[in-house]
């Protein structure tokens, strides 16, 4: 898949269907990754609204649609919520239902949040959501159909980061759960949201094989553009299995 990087930041993975991503900070020295995708209605769909933006970086956005809907994918993604909210009030907020409780705990600023199930109405067919069942802060990931095939936002179900964290003890619990280096089950997310790990990547294996993927943007690490995505896409789930 060929991209570009705008001066802003955003790595545009296809400008006609409208399917973006950056990376983005969330605490110093952690990055996290956002994945926006036109909608059938025509608006955009932001999943892990990135914080921090300058005007630069919003203005370039808006070249590929207004914004209509900001999600928080899981219990964590949720900080980027208030800056995103009150720059386009009319977009709708979104959260997996096991997530909104949290959310609304540890970030008030976030405003109410619908369930999922709401947003599958303004999709279209060629954007899709999946709500992970039987999780303790909830989880969902993203696809989106490109002109190559299909983008995938995998959330905190796999990572792809090239090397374990500098600092201890988050190096430690990294290698003890394997969660790095590499691409590979994000573990030590999966320990902490989904009750039945194994359930969740079977899930996600299965939806994967339906809509092989052309370009992986995992919550945390390293894009996937190049090379045989879908194989190592289904190698890295297979490692949790």
């Amino acid at each position: 898949m060929t991209t570009e990087t705008t001066p802003g930041g955003w790595t545009v993975l296809d400008r006609e269907t409208g399917v973006l991503t950056r990376s983005y900070d969330f605490r110093r020295n952690a990055q996290s990754s956002c994945f926006v995708a036109r909608m059938g209605n025509g608006q955009l769909v932001v999943v892990s609204p990135p914080t921090g933006l300058d005007e630069a970086a919003y203005a370039e956005l808006s070249a590929f649609g207004d914004v209509g809907a900001i999600v928080a994918n899981n219990g964590f993604h949720h900080l980027g919520q208030p800056a995103w909210r009150a720059r386009f009030p009319n977009a709708r907020a979104f959260a997996p239902a096991a997530a909104i409780g949290r959310i609304k705990k540890q970030n008030p600023a976030a405003g109410e949040l619908e369930p999922l199930e709401g947003l599958t109405s303004l999709l279209g067919s060629d954007v899709g959501i999946r709500e992970v069942p039987n999780t303790r802060m909830g989880e969902s990931w993203v696809w989106a159909r490109t002109r190559a095939g299909h983008a995938w936002y995998v959330s905190d179900v796999l990572a792809n980061m090239p090397t374990l964290p500098p600092k201890q003890p988050v190096r430690a619990l990294f290698w003890a759960t394997r969660s790095a280096p590499g691409y590979r089950p994000f573990n030590l997310a999966l320990l902490a949201i989904c009750k039945d790990r194994r359930g969740a990547l079977g899930l996600l294996r299965d939806d994967l094989k339906a809509r092989p993927a052309a370009a992986v943007v995992p919550a945390h690490g390293d894009l996937l553009l190049a090379g045989d995505v879908a194989g190592d896409t289904d190698r890295a789930v297979a490692r949790g299995l």
